[in-house]
């Protein structure tokens, strides 16, 4: 028997909560998540706040653009995926970055990736991006760890104190392998079909491998080296892993 691997809860409790909101983020840790994912985009007043894309028709039903909007509009704003949840969840409200670092001083027990969206990037440039996040994330230092598919934007958050990194990555190559090994990123997260079959390929890094959902792919992951999973089912997963006859 080998140690349960490490759960990233990926969006919170996405699987049952309208992701990357306060609400997924609280069911996350009372399921006993010691590692949250959420994903940062920039309103249009380049304040950083906790969404997957930059287009909100998913999570608002609206044809709208995050870049479009200042954050005091947003904030008015339900994020309640009414396509999933109908009105269930009406008054929930994208949080700015900020208040993501108070929710986790509140939570001394988690730690958390930060993912810089491309988006974003694009958008308004890397050193706009980093800086708003590292200031917006400051009161949390230890506590969080940037993560992009953008390799020079780690490099940058690297080079304005990142005491860690993770980067994103579409595959795996000699020339990612360099990239990785040059940043140095402490963490690779891919998507477990993207890799070749067999052993992950080792270097100074943990392999972070999203999306996992049940425990027969999580023991063929561990299996090959993975030591920590992303999922947005992390109550499920970890009873799973737990129960008998699950527990890798």
């Amino acid at each position: 028997m080998t140690d349960i691997p490490t759960l990233v809860a990926h969006r919170g409790y996405a699987a049952h909560w309208p992701e990357n909101t306060l609400p997924a983020l609280d069911a996350a840790a009372a399921a006993g998540a010691s590692w949250v994912e959420v994903d940062v985009q920039l309103c249009a007043d380049g304040i950083p706040v906790l969404l997957h894309d930059a287009d909100l028709e998913r999570v608002t039903g609206r044809a709208l653009s995050v870049f479009d909007l200042a954050a005091a509009t947003l904030a008015g704003i339900s994020v309640g995926e009414p396509a999933r949840f109908g009105e269930r969840f009406a008054a929930v409200r994208a949080p700015t970055l900020a208040e993501f670092a108070a929710w986790l001083a509140g939570h001394p027990d988690v730690s958390a990736f930060v993912e810089l969206k491309v988006e974003s990037i694009e958008r308004f440039g890397r050193n706009a991006v980093v800086t708003a996040c590292m200031a917006a994330m400051a009161p949390a230092r230890g506590r969080w760890t940037p993560i992009s598919f953008d390799y020079e934007a780690l490099a940058l958050a690297g080079d304005v104190g990142a005491d860690k990194l993770g980067w994103v990555v579409r595959s795996f190559d000699a020339a990612v392998e360099a990239h990785a090994r040059s940043l140095p990123a402490q963490w690779l997260f891919c998507n477990h079909v993207r890799l070749p079959p067999g052993p992950l390929p080792q270097g100074p890094w943990d392999w972070v491998l999203y999306e996992v959902d049940d425990a027969a792919l999580a023991h063929n992951l561990v299996e090959r080296g993975a030591r920590w999973l992303e999922t947005m089912a992390i109550g499920e997963l970890r009873d799973s892993l737990r129960a008998p006859g699950g527990a890798l």
